[in-house]
């Protein structure tokens, strides 16, 4: 047995930095790791550490202490300076149930790095295996892998060479790695497809190559493009999609074939191909990003390795913000855009209809098997709409359990048959974790209207629980012509653009209040009402899905910011007085506008708004979808003074997580657990627990939705700090209640808490 307390070698004598990256990047291990296994049945984990000890990769499974791995690894690169064996290696016993062995992978100048391996004991009396036969048995693979790892080394320091030769002869510096990429996004995102196509053209233009296409099956995407701009026919790459697919899912690395076999076959095709992995987040292959040329054309280079893998990382990004995580289907976003594309092709707008699906008794289902069996199902009716529909089907997940799918260029009859499919195949598919769940569908055409697609989904929403108060686990057809109902959201839409354009929004308050004692400030929602055409006042939630439907949802978001800093500015001096909070709702269109936190500081500071005076509510949902844009917002405005809670929180999986991640103050329980907090138990629960979690974080918590006096009473014995519903305070007009806000004196005391309930 090697001595494992050697020291290290020095700082700087493995791969170079740029070396480094590019083995970081890399997402062969795994292949690697399943061919080991195959050797050595008792291998239970796997890390691989480059020339500096540093670690770059370990298995999901790996629990040796970082110490301990540190000395066997320096122990095997010391090894490495003696040159004894091909292989010069350490190992350890670590305890009765591991042994440790770190294999060095020599190069010219220094080594690649140290592969280390745990293994299980065998057993005998004997004691671990002995480190020379655990050489022999993994010798051909690390011969293997160490003529990849060179290539790749090779390969990124060719093209880092490549990359500055370019840049000297262009007289300016060095750009670090995608700023070129960065420059050229300056003007800001787009519609997907049309970033899809940016790309594709970019990296074609990069390379010189005269092909490229882009297929990820699981979002259906499948597209090709020419240097004309002009894509391919569908089935012009078939066979090339379906062995690059499965080359680069198993090498899980960029593939470059400049040798052709002088015949094509199904497994040799005519043409140069450069192909790189395209990534989920978490690092699972979703699909490829391949570029081609024909025989006669120049080797790709390193260069255009460096290219495409750049392309490939932005167009994970690009295919990850138009879909839902959980589902993988379009957001109502990315959903909206595709319904603008299809309606702009020039054909009828009749031509196409409009599926809303909904799994049936989510509630019961959730509280009778927990939160992962619902989003069990979700994603079961999500990937059955994906495998039933046709390939030109715009997939998409609303908000929760409500789905939708655009159906271009089909009739009502031919969407109801589609439907039905749905339907069926989720019958027969299930959920593993409940009983026999159903899905409700319904299907409307899509008539020419101010907002076709609003209008359309309104119609299909009414059809599908039409279909429900039958029982569910049907479909309803839509009538032919919108009903009044329907056509009212036309008449929502055009009062709304007449009050962006024209008006202040017309704005109300609802308190909420102490349901045990005295916390603090007083704190008040602020929610929207719009006048229509009849003088009549709409709620919110009438409102702001013709204004998602509209694209005007951060055009809303603004105006009812500027409207309440306009009002508490005026009232400052009384507001500073009671240390009230306004809190409003923000939209995930909101969220994502970098330029929103700018505007609300702005604001801030034009109108004079008093500290801690304004806050905002981000929903569990829209939380959890855009964490990196939530975190964003809440770090900067906090800054600037604003409070932050949680909305419509307890309906996500990701509750525990998004509680770690986010600095908010409060949590308001979602609606739909609170009111059935008095018959049915396993509520009462939910709200007990969250009560005492948030307590412990010293978070305030907040029930929606109390119209009883009776629920009143129950949530407050459940623990809950503050109420708001019909049983504790109604809404009043905001100016009116700023200019009388000292008579909530009575039931919030300002003596006590510093900052307030946020």
């Amino acid at each position: 047995m090697t001595n494992v307390t050697q020291p290290p070698l020095p700082a700087g004598t493995g791969p170079p930095a740029s070396s480094a990256r590019g083995l970081d990047a890399w997402g062969g291990f795994e292949a690697w790791a399943r061919l080991l296994k195959v050797l050595l049945p008792s291998l239970c984990a796997m890390c691989v550490r480059d020339g500096d000890g540093r670690r770059i990769w370990a298995s999901a499974d790996w629990a040796v202490e970082e110490a301990t791995a540190q000395a066997v690894a320096a122990a095997a690169t010391a090894a490495a300076l003696t040159g004894t064996g091909e292989f010069p290696a350490a190992m350890q016993v670590v305890n009765a149930d591991v042994a440790l062995y770190a294999f060095a992978l020599a190069r010219e100048q220094g080594w690649h790095g140290v592969v280390m391996l745990a293994l299980a004991p065998t057993g005998s009396p004997s004691g671990p295996r002995a480190l020379p036969y655990v050489q022999s048995m993994v010798a051909p693979a690390l011969a293997c892998w160490r003529g990849e790892w060179s290539l790749r080394t090779a390969l990124a320091e060719r093209a880092t060479a490549a990359i500055a030769a370019a840049a000297d002869a262009r007289g300016r510096a060095v750009p670090p790695e995608d700023a070129e990429d960065r420059e050229a996004d300056e003007a800001g995102e787009g519609d997907e497809n049309d970033e899809i196509d940016r790309w594709l053209h970019r990296t074609m233009h990069r390379t010189g190559a005269t092909l490229a296409a882009l297929w990820v099956p699981e979002r259906k995407i499948s597209r090709t493009l020419t240097p004309s701009g002009q894509p391919l026919a569908p089935l012009a790459l078939q066979r090339a999609e379906r062995h690059l697919l499965a080359w680069v899912r198993l090498q899980q690395r960029t593939i470059v074939v400049n040798r052709i076999a002088p015949t094509a076959t199904v497994d040799a095709a005519p043409y140069k191909i450069l192909a790189s992995p395209v990534r989920h987040p978490s690092g699972r292959v979703l699909g490829a990003l391949a570029l081609f040329n024909p025989p006669s054309a120049a080797d790709f280079p390193p260069s255009a390795v460096v290219a495409i893998e750049a392309a490939a990382r932005r167009l994970s990004t690009v295919i990850d913000a138009a879909h839902d995580a959980r589902t993988g289907l379009l957001t109502d976003v990315a959903f909206d855009r595709a319904a603008r594309r299809v309606f702009a092709t020039g054909a009828p707008l009749g031509a196409h209809s409009l599926l809303y699906l909904d799994v049936d008794r989510m509630r019961a289902l959730n509280e009778a098997f927990g939160m992962p069996a619902g989003d069990e199902a979700i994603a079961a009716a999500a990937a059955c709409l994906q495998a039933t529909l046709p390939a030109d089907a715009s997939c998409a997940r609303l908000t929760g359990d409500r789905l939708a799918a655009l159906l271009p260029n089909t009739n009502v009859d031919a969407a109801r048959a589609n439907a039905e499919r749905v339907r069926g195949a989720f019958a027969t598919r299930g959920v593993a974790s409940a009983p026999s769940p159903t899905v409700s569908i319904g299907v409307a055409s899509v008539v020419d209207a101010d907002e076709p697609l609003a209008h359309a989904l309104a119609a299909a929403e009414d059809a599908c629980k039409s279909a429900k108060a039958l029982g569910g686990n049907r479909v309803a057809l839509a009538p032919e012509r919108a009903s009044d109902g329907h056509a009212t959201n036309a008449a929502v839409a055009r009062a709304l653009r007449r009050a962006l354009a024209t008006g202040e929004p017309h704005l109300i308050a609802q308190p909420i209040l102490p349901l045990r004692g005295s916390y603090g400030g007083a704190l008040f929602e602020v929610l929207l009402r719009l006048p229509n055409e009849r003088g009549e006042l709409l709620a919110a939630r009438k409102v702001l899905p013709v204004a998602r439907a509209c694209g005007l949802t951060r055009a809303v978001d603004r105006w009812v910011v500027r409207g309440v800093c306009a009002l508490l500015g005026a009232y400052g001096r009384q507001i500073g007085e009671q240390r009230a909070c306004f809190t409003v709702n923000l939209d995930a269109e909101s969220l994502l506008d970098e330029s929103f936190v700018g505007f609300v500081e702005e604001r801030l500071a034009a109108d004079g708004v008093p500290r801690g005076s304004l806050g905002f509510e981000i929903s569990e949902a829209v939380a959890a979808r855009h964490p990196d844009a939530t975190r964003r917002c809440i770090d900067a405005l906090r800054g600037s003074g604003c409070r932050f809670a949680l909305d419509e929180f307890g309906t996500g999986a990701g509750t525990l997580g998004l509680l770690r991640e986010f600095a908010v103050e409060a949590l308001k329980i979602d609606g739909t657990i609170v009111r059935d907090a008095i018959e049915q138990p396993r509520s009462a629960a939910m709200i007990k627990a969250i009560a005492q979690l948030a307590t412990m974080m010293r978070l305030r918590t907040i029930a929606e939705h109390v119209e009883s006096d009776a629920l009143r009473a129950r949530i407050a014995d459940l623990g809950v700090d503050y109420g708001q519903g019909f049983a504790v305070a109604r809404a009043v007009p905001l100016r009116d209640l700023l200019g009388d806000l000292a008579l909530f004196e009575a039931s919030v005391d300002p003596k006590r808490g510093e900052n307030g309930l946020l």
